[in-house]
Parts: structure tokens; sequence; C-alpha cells
């Protein structure tokens, strides 16, 4: 869905309302093609409103499912998709500076708003750093190889416990005995 401003100039008064199925797979696969193994098609709902200043907000919420290569052994994991997406478009670059940096706030490109990619992009963005399958969640089995293998971190931390207990040089064990009496 791509929406140029002046399309959008008829909805100063009431909100353009947006109740979709997008099929947004081959875009995706295409621009995150590391990242993108599969994308359902995606419901969305919701609204673009074009205010009395120019700017245009699009809030819209989104329903679907992202398939992405688990993070450790890069099996196909499906992730589900329940993302609301609030971003305030503006025209003059210059204005940027008169909002938080926190804020979604964008420039309007070429005099038109695509929201697929603000959805797609959304997408990418909120998806976690860790993503396992649920074996990987639910069992203890760690990637090894040939002189390596990955621990968790609890097992790192009780290694690195029994390496700083203190040792006994051996030539002095004889008189930890001799205190035991």
């Amino acid at each position: 869905m791509k929406y140029a401003k002046n399309q959008l100039l008829k909805y100063r008064q009431s909100p353009l309302i947006i109740e979709e199925t997008l099929n947004l797979e081959e875009q995706a696969k295409s621009r995150f093609s590391e990242t993108v193994l599969a994308l359902s098609p995606l419901e969305v709902t919701g609204s673009i409103n074009y205010l009395d200043n120019d700017d245009i907000t699009l809030d819209v919420n989104v329903l679907g499912n992202i398939t992405v290569p688990s993070s450790r052994s890069l099996n196909p994991v499906v992730v589900p998709i329940n993302l609301a997406v609030s971003e305030l478009y503006i025209e003059d670059e210059s204005r940027l500076k008169d909002f938080e940096e926190t804020e979604a706030v964008f420039v309007l490109e070429n005099d038109s708003l695509n929201v697929d990619d603000a959805i797609l992009d959304n997408i990418i963005a909120t998806l976690p750093l860790q993503i396992l399958t649920p074996e990987e969640e639910t069992g203890d089995n760690l990637p090894s190889g040939k002189d390596w293998h990955v621990i968790s971190q609890e097992a790192y931390e009780n290694e690195k416990m029994i390496e700083e207990e203190p040792k006994i040089d051996p030539r002095l064990s004889k008189l930890d005995d001799f205190f035991k009496e």
C-alpha cells in the first residue's frame, strides 16, 4: 500500500480506515533475505490521518506470522506477529529537531507514504535477538564441535566460582590437617 500525499488530502476531515490483508512475503525476502524465511499474509487494521499542519499519522495493528532462523541452530522458527505501529510523517526535514529522539517521526519521501515498508521495518525491528526452536528452549543440547562446546550462563558461572576457590599449596597440605584437630 502506497499513498501519494495528494490522495491523502481528501482525508483531512475523517481518517482513511485501513482493513487489508497484505501479502508482503516476496518484498520481505528480498529486503531482509538473511532474516526472513517466510511471512504469512498480514492482517492490517487501523487508520491514516492527514493533520491540519500537513503531518500524516499512521496508526495500524498488524497480525500474522514470520518464519526466521533460530539464533542457535538456524532451523526455522515461526514467530507470531501482534504489532501496533504508530508513526508520524512530516514534510520538512528541519522540523525533526522539534521532536524527541524516541518518537517515531519520519520525513515523507517523494511525497508518498509507503505503508508496506513501514510495516516490514517495524516487524524486523521488533524481532528478539535470541530466537530458539521449542526443542532448543526446553532441551539442554547446546552446540559443540571438535575442541569446543557452548555452555549456559549458569554453567559458566559455576565453573568460574570453582576456579576462584582458594587452592591449598600442596606443600602446605599437611598443615591443613594439623589445624583440623
